[in-house]
């Protein structure tokens, strides 16, 4: 089992390590995020659709990495907390990234959703699988501006942090191509940008925290389990 996985409770006392291998409605959008503590570690947050916070299966947690400012892999422990689960990385870490697949759910149209694939489901007619993403920038540094390699990434296209009401250019890729047509709001509310045929999108930024916001749903064809598949991306940053 890859050292990035933190599939079960049992596991969660391990180092995280980076290596080569990562495991893998829009109104309704819920995303997976760090808030950083006051011990200076960051709690994973889950859910986030008008700021309503939900628990989430120790399992579909996929991935926790961190990345000094030349891009090495450094630890990132990932432990119970009160509020669920919490990530204390090395003081070295410039970047932490984080994937969560939030499983698969199925329901008809206009009616509720369950928790499982469609072919689980009968009378489904429209299933779902979700996948979340995130990056949490604690230093911006050239490495800000690199592809890790997530499956749905963000990516800035420059290596300084922006100053409040500066515009931010990004790049939004899936499976490693640049991607048209994903949606990008800063938060929940902000006013949505579309990326273009290069997967370049601009947001402008304001003081404090910034989370932008990206999602974009694939329609799938010829799958007993899926209709849609569902890609949210949290990309969080400080704008002084």
């Amino acid at each position: 089992m890859n050292n990035n996985t933190m599939p079960t409770l049992q596991s969660l006392a391990r180092i995280a390590l980076c290596s080569a291998a990562v495991l893998a409605g829009a109104a309704q959008a819920h995303n997976v995020w760090l808030e950083p503590d006051a011990r200076g570690g960051y709690l994973i947050q889950f859910g986030g659709h008008a700021g309503q916070l939900e628990a989430f299966a120790p399992e579909k947690l996929q991935s926790v990495r961190a990345f000094d400012r030349r891009g090495r892999c450094v630890e990132a422990r990932v432990e119970p907390a009160q509020q669920g689960l919490r990530v204390v990385p090395s003081p070295e870490a410039a970047l932490i990234a984080v994937e969560l697949d939030n499983g698969f759910f199925s329901g008809s149209a206009g009616g509720a959703m369950r928790n499982v694939p469609m072919d689980r489901n009968p009378g489904a007619t429209r299933g779902v699988h979700a996948r979340k993403f995130h990056k949490t920038v604690i230093v911006w540094n050239a490495l800000t501006q690199r592809d890790l390699g997530q499956d749905f990434e963000v990516t800035p296209l420059q290596g300084r942090a922006p100053h409040a009401g500066e515009t931010l250019e990004l790049q939004v890729q899936l499976l490693g191509r640049p991607l048209a047509g994903a949606s990008v709001r800063l938060g929940e509310n902000g006013p949505q940008a579309m990326t273009d045929a290069k997967g370049h999108a601009r947001i402008q930024t304001t003081r404090g925290t910034n989370h932008v916001q990206v999602i974009f749903r694939q329609p799938v064809q010829g799958d007993a389990k899926v209709t849609e598949r569902s890609y949210e991306a949290l990309f969080s940053f400080a704008v002084h």
